[in-house]
């Protein structure tokens, strides 16, 4: 809760706290989470439904894509999609958010099939890339914080699709998890920048306006004493072409490669 000062002498999260959570599970986030593993496209008990939980997180999918924005996801536009009483849509969903929670697995989709016979490194790379293809395509993905919400199959399934390379390049254990959340944190990040441009265009802004808008604050350093340093990238001559939003992507991603390959190389 904001402002609830950290207990005296309590210690810092670490690796093998989160580890021991995934064997010995919170019983309220398990119940919360058995929603989004069960089987859900078999109806409830009672009389034949309308819809099933599966379809229901579709259309829900369909307003996010349609508004660009999970926000317009609410249980009484939902209603109004199925043609159902708000009411009725609890019978598949017991709150919003187990509703979201089921759109954000279903909205993030599966993970590219790994290559054949491919390098550790290209399939990294291939990773990253349809991860930040698929945030891109649905930027209102980025809108709910990691904040003690359960994680789907599809979710799980990303973070094997990366594992399995990383561990073929001889990561293990503690390291090969630290190594996974590099590259998922560079792709998350490095993302941010043509996520907002997405979700700019999603709500009518052109692509013009959103640089003109990004670069009116962004020049606010340039007379600024506060930031000299980031004043000085902005005023540095353009010794080659400039790089687009994607090929930043590829230029960060190779620099965290080499960076993994080098510690790989020395351990």
């Amino acid at each position: 809760m904001p402002g609830r000062k950290k207990a005296a002498g309590a210690r810092p999260l670490n690796h093998a706290d989160v580890m021991k959570a995934a064997v010995e599970p919170d019983a309220e986030m398990q119940r919360r989470s058995q929603l989004l593993w069960e089987d859900r496209s078999r109806g409830s008990r009672g009389p034949r439904a309308a819809y099933t939980p599966d379809e229901v997180v579709q259309a829900s999918i369909e307003i996010a894509d349609d508004e660009g924005q999970l926000g317009a996801v609410t249980m009484q536009a939902l209603s109004a999609k199925l043609g159902l009483t708000t009411m009725a849509v609890y019978r598949y969903f017991p709150n919003k958010e187990a509703l979201y929670d089921a759109i954000i697995d279903a909205g993030m989709g599966l993970p590219p099939s790994p290559r054949a016979a491919g390098s550790w490194r290209a399939e990294v790379v291939a990773w990253a890339r349809a991860k930040r293809e698929m945030m891109c395509a649905r930027p209102w993905l980025a809108e709910l914080p990691f904040v003690a919400a359960p994680h789907g199959p599809n979710w799980l399934s990303w973070l094997e699709a990366l594992a399995a390379p990383l561990h073929r390049a001889g990561f293990r254990g503690e390291t090969l998890g630290q190594m996974l959340s590099i590259v998922d944190q560079f792709a998350r990040g490095a993302s941010d920048t043509s996520i907002s441009l997405a979700r700019a265009k999603a709500r009518g802004v052109s692509e013009q306006q959103w640089a003109a808008a990004v670069g009116a604050d962004l020049g606010r350093a340039l007379s600024d004493p506060r930031f000299p340093t980031f004043a000085s990238i902005l005023t540095a001559p353009q010794t080659s072409a400039p790089r687009t939003l994607a090929e930043s992507f590829e230029f960060g991603l190779e620099r965290v490669l080499d960076g993994i390959e080098a510690y790989s190389a020395e351990d």
